[in-house]
């Protein structure tokens, strides 16, 4: 009976111990990087001490990025309605749900390549030194703002 009570007390004790550990680590993570929203124009011009000549245009250039991403979230989106319908068939077919992936994975790139363009073309507009803040930004929200909750490698 001993043996048993101590055994169930040790095992308490570790399920506890684990328990807050995964806590801890994971509020940790939570809090380790903020992400800020770098698609903010009055943010930017505050945090890079922006002209109002450079914050008109960075307000251009986020319009077109909006424009052109929200495209590729229609054709990814309209891929996924595709794909789900495909996959609710018996059997499936295997060209169809490899077409509509495909279509998934050309949108994702080209927003990436959107995102890479709008990118590039603020930093083009920056000073020197604005360029350097901003790239620290860029930086830290490539590797902290992992769309589909990988981030582990960036820790």
């Amino acid at each position: 009976m001993k043996k048993t009570l101590m055994a169930l007390a040790v095992l308490t004790l570790l399920v506890t111990a684990v328990s807050f550990g995964v806590a801890r680590w994971s509020v940790h993570c939570a809090m380790a990087a903020p992400t800020v929203n770098l698609n903010d124009t009055a943010w930017l011009k505050h945090e890079l001490n922006l002209t109002d000549a450079q914050t008109a245009e960075v307000g251009k250039l986020e319009k077109n990025y909006n424009t052109r991403i929200g495209n590729c979230c229609d054709k990814h989106c309209d891929a996924r309605l595709a794909l789900s319908k495909e996959l609710e068939k018996s059997p499936v077919d295997l060209p169809k749900v490899n077409a509509c992936v495909d279509q998934m994975t050309a949108a994702q790139a080209e927003s990436e390549h959107a995102t890479l363009d709008h990118i590039l073309g603020i930093r083009a507009l920056l000073t020197p030194e604005q360029q350097q803040r901003y790239a620290k930004l860029v930086s830290q929200q490539v590797c902290n703002a992992c769309p589909i909750d990988m981030s582990h490698k960036a820790q």
